[in-house]
């Protein structure tokens, strides 16, 4: 191949990349395709207490108490969120960061857990006090928000 056809071939691969293809380009996103999740119960919005193998919806400040344990967990704060934006086609799906805090004021124990929406940048769940918190969800709408399941241990 002589280098004048080698030069058109690599400016054709390099408008391809830069076009209606790049991952900035503004298109209907695809569906979200993630690992398929187990939900015993339906997500409830926020609430004072949650019962083992059920999900609720936390946003930023909300605590619940887990019904059949001493336990607490408050959605403290959203800590990252590389995320791609609504309407946005991305190379990846990015990531979100968010901390919990669990508490279980009869021992007067507590911890602060990093939990990640991908579990590339971190774990997805965490054990405390014999319960199991695994993030199911973040979502920004109408501020940050997470549902969360809460298991046994």
């Amino acid at each position: 191949m002589d280098l004048k056809k080698l030069l058109v071939v690599l400016c054709a691969l390099v408008g391809l990349a830069c076009g209606a293809g790049s991952s900035a380009a503004r298109e209907q996103p695809a569906p979200a395709q993630s690992a398929p999740v187990q939900r015993p119960q339906p997500a409830r919005d926020a609430q004072n207490s949650v019962e083992l193998g059920e999900t609720v919806v936390l946003k930023t400040g909300d605590t619940t108490e887990v019904a059949s344990k001493d336990v607490s967990i408050r959605f403290a704060r959203l800590v990252s969120d590389s995320r791609c934006a609504t309407g946005m086609v991305c190379v990846w799906e990015g990531e979100a960061v968010v901390e919990l805090t669990l508490a279980e004021p009869g021992r007067g124990e507590r911890t602060t857990a990093p939990l990640a929406s991908t579990g590339r940048g971190g774990r997805q769940s965490v054990e405390f006090a014999a319960c199991r918190v695994d993030l199911v969800a973040v979502s920004s709408g109408g501020g940050d928000q997470v549902t969360l399941r809460v298991s046994k241990a």
